[in-house]
């Protein structure tokens, strides 16, 4: 039985023009009747598809049934559609599989389209093959027109008239999902599936699969099962793919879902909007698990930290890796002496003192901006793609600079510690500000990279400097300049149209090229709530959204099974929260690079919209998932195929510096109770469970209870509504009660309105 569905079809594309080149065709075939559901018998010889033919009554192989909502109904989502389809072998099948087809007519290249984590905008970039972090080719330098830049990935072509393909298995995606715009026509779709079908105790990952005619005209978005890729995504790259085609005996089943919401969508940032609240309705409840409390986190990670505190016979200073150099800003250089000042003893501050006297005056440029690297014989060194070049510098990298030092000079007076500040250190900074501002009067946006003596852009077209936005703004505040927050503004406005209007952010990382990275899209939901809560205008509240909304695509938002071989198969490890850090390396993380995202809460704290506290807390409990017996952590919680999958990284000794910070971070600046007596509302985002004993109008009674073998010492913001309307201080933390809960007991806090 099949239903017809008047409204569908996608698009998505080619991962290179040579690899599909003597496949079987996903499109339907020219001359027949035009539908917009095909179901597929699907035959392979190996990871190749050979056969692709649609099911009809007179099929030998399968028989198809319908249940669900194919008719539709409406929700506050759009107009929900439900396919719940179970085929049936009607003979004993090899290498084989079956398929939903949804094809699209009137399609066209400039659509966009999305598969969270790995595919943005289709993927629809120049395709260069360069070694890992090996950066640009020169000859790409100072070419404001250069296209944006990637590895091989999977993607639709840019090519008119290229065939235009891609193929990924539901493991190389946070949600199983596609979601896409049609600009013409002005409708969004989200379509959800789940991770796979079960087979003899094994679960088969379903393929996501799109592809577009050479005219560009139709499109044809496929779930399969059992997934099989001709070509398997690698970190870098492709290789030969080990997927195939099942076995399966007559009258064995395969039940393949699908929910589609199709809805109105004037911009890309509506479609984002309907992924984020609809991300979780297929693959359902979540199950995140309570093993420690953030204070025990803090503990671990700044411990580990210290450990990174070198001495040498001139100097000692903070490393942010495992190794004797300082990285400035990205991933973690002068950002890890933050928690370490939030530790508000006379120690730390003398450490941090120490790491500040070492790194600022020795590695800034003429321009203001700041070298990549500076190596404990305090000299600078380029790495990367800078090796040779190491006056070029990302622009990312000075950009977090800016922000967390002023965010530590704020630090250190609301600690009542202002003397500890010394001028050189906010004249070097202030400097680094005025770079930004220079380079953005002169070139009207930021760059990718920067020449750190002459502030000349070498890299254009990215939102590497997202976080330079925040950064100016608190500097706006801390330096008493107006100007720093007008460009600010003007920046931001121009990353908002430049980039968040098309789907993704790019340039965050130094490591991979110009692909769409989870880091950037973090950094400007940062700034854009930064602004919103030094300016008070409402269109910084809606970017910030959006950039929430972003953020979400990179978010693993349901619990995928792993195979009980792999490490975190075996300890039944929830990874919903893992985010993924872009569409070139192909792995879910531990949080954030580099950011306790708090920007979330701060967002549901002013909306009340409890999906941000969600996404946030799902982080938070994943970042916790990631931490081993041993209390290291490491920048691997995936479970892609492409490198180390269902693993925590390789283990051992130390760690990633940057986990370590973030961690921190999240420890630090996230409430772990967040109060509203008033509405009788409270949420959670520590690992403890709270539950409503008592709410009147004298007080409102919680019940806390640890269930982790920690001890708890837990944040507390409770707030009147007239303390909530007003915007939180870039380090309030610092002014949050404490409360401390035993492990494994349970206490009463009580609240009076």
């Amino acid at each position: 039985m099949r239903k017809q569905l008047f409204l569908l079809a996608i698009g998505l594309g080619t991962i290179n023009n040579l690899i599909y080149a003597d496949s079987v065709s996903w499109l339907p075939k020219e001359g027949t009747a035009k539908s917009t559901i095909r179901l597929l018998e699907c035959s392979y010889d190996k990871a190749q598809l050979v056969k692709a033919e649609e099911i009809t009554s007179a099929s030998s192989d399968w028989d198809v049934s319908l249940a669900g909502e194919p008719e539709g109904h409406a929700t506050p989502y759009g107009t929900q559609y439900v396919y719940e389809y179970t085929f049936k072998a009607k003979r004993t099948l090899q290498s084989a599989g079956v398929a939903v087809a949804f094809d699209r007519y009137n399609w066209s290249s400039d659509n966009y389209v999305m598969i969270p984590s790995v595919v943005y905008n289709g993927n629809r970039q120049r395709i260069v093959n360069r070694p890992y972090a090996t950066g640009l080719d020169l000859t790409d330098y100072r070419r404001p027109d250069l296209a944006l830049t990637s590895n091989p990935i999977p993607q639709l072509s840019p090519e008119f008239g290229a065939p235009s393909k891609l193929e990924v298995l539901v493991n190389n995606a946070a949600t199983p999902a596609i979601a896409w715009l049609e600009r013409a026509r002005q409708k969004g779709y989200v379509l959800l599936t789940d991770q796979g079908i079960e087979q003899n105790g094994t679960i088969y990952d379903h393929a996501l699969i799109v592809e577009e005619s050479p005219d560009r005209s139709v499109s044809s978005m496929i779930v399969s099962a059992p997934g099989v890729r001709e070509k398997k995504p690698q970190f870098i790259g492709f290789s030969e793919s080990p997927d195939r085609g099942l076995s399966f005996r007559k009258g064995e089943e395969v039940k393949v879902r699908v929910r589609l919401f199709a809805f109105d969508a004037p911009a890309v940032p509506v479609v984002l909007e309907r992924f984020h609240q609809v991300r979780k309705l297929q693959t359902g409840e979540n199950h995140p698990r309570n093993l420690k409390p953030a204070s025990e986190v803090m503990r671990l990670m700044t411990f580990n930290i210290d450990r990174r505190y070198l001495k040498c016979d001139n100097w000692e200073y903070y490393c942010p890796e495992n190794a004797d150099w300082i990285s400035f800003g990205w991933i973690g250089g002068l950002m890890n002496t933050y928690p370490m000042l939030a530790l508000d003893d006379p120690e730390h501050l003398r450490r941090v003192a120490n790491t500040f006297d070492f790194a600022l005056p020795r590695a800034q440029g003429k321009s203001g901006y700041f070298y990549g690297t500076l190596g404990s014989d305090g000299k600078v060194f380029g790495r990367d793609g800078c090796v040779e070049h190491p006056e070029i510098n990302l622009t990312r990298k000075s950009a977090d600079v800016l922000y967390w030092m002023v965010k530590q000079f704020m630090l250190l007076k609301a600690q009542n510690r202002q003397e500890a500040i010394r001028p050189d250190w906010e004249t070097s900074i202030k400097r680094l500000a005025d770079a930004f501002v220079n380079t953005w009067n002169k070139y009207g946006e930021l760059g990718n990279y920067v020449n750190v003596e002459t502030g000349e852009i070498e890299v254009y077209n990215s939102t590497s400097g997202a976080m330079a936005v925040a950064g100016l703004a608190l500097a706006s505040q801390y330096y008493g300049n107006p100007e720093y927050l007008e460009v600010a503004e003007q920046i931001g406005e121009a990353h908002y149209n430049h980039f968040s209007l098309l789907g993704f952010t790019s340039g965050g990382c130094a490591d991979i090229l110009q692909n769409a990275d989870s880091e950037t899209a973090v950094a400007f939901l940062t700034s854009c709530n930064t602004l919103y809560e030094l300016t008070r205008k409402p269109v910084w509240l809606a970017r910030a959204r959006a950039a929430a909304h972003l953020c979400s695509t990179w978010t693993v938002s349901f619990d995928y099974v792993l195979p009980e071989d792999t490490e975190l198969g075996k300890l039944k490890t929830p990874i919903t929260g893992a985010v993924w850090a872009s569409t070139q390396n192909k792995h879910g993380a531990p949080g954030f690079c580099t950011s306790s995202a708090d920007a979330l809460f701060r967002i549901f704290r002013e909306t009340r919209d409890f999906s941000y506290a969600e996404l946030l807390h799902d982080v938070w409990h994943a970042y916790v998932e990631g931490i081993r017996p041993n209390g290291f952590i490491s920048e691997r919680l995936t479970y892609c195929d492409a490198e180390l999958r269902g693993t925590r990284g390789l283990g051992g000794e130390g760690g990633n510096g940057w986990n370590e910070l973030n961690g921190c971070m999240m420890a630090m600046e996230l409430p772990g109770l967040y109060i509203r007596p008033d509405k009788n509302m409270f949420y959670a985002f520590d690992h403890v469970d709270v539950k409503l004993v008592k709410g009147n109008k004298r007080e409102m009674v919680l019940s806390i209870t640890n269930t982790t073998p920690f001890d708890a010492e837990i944040s507390v913001l409770s707030e009147s509504e007239a303390e909530a309307a007003k915007p939180l201080p870039a380090v309030a933390f610092v002014n949050w009660k404490k409360i401390k809960v035993k492990a494994g007991k349970t206490m009463e806090y009580r609240v009076k309105k």
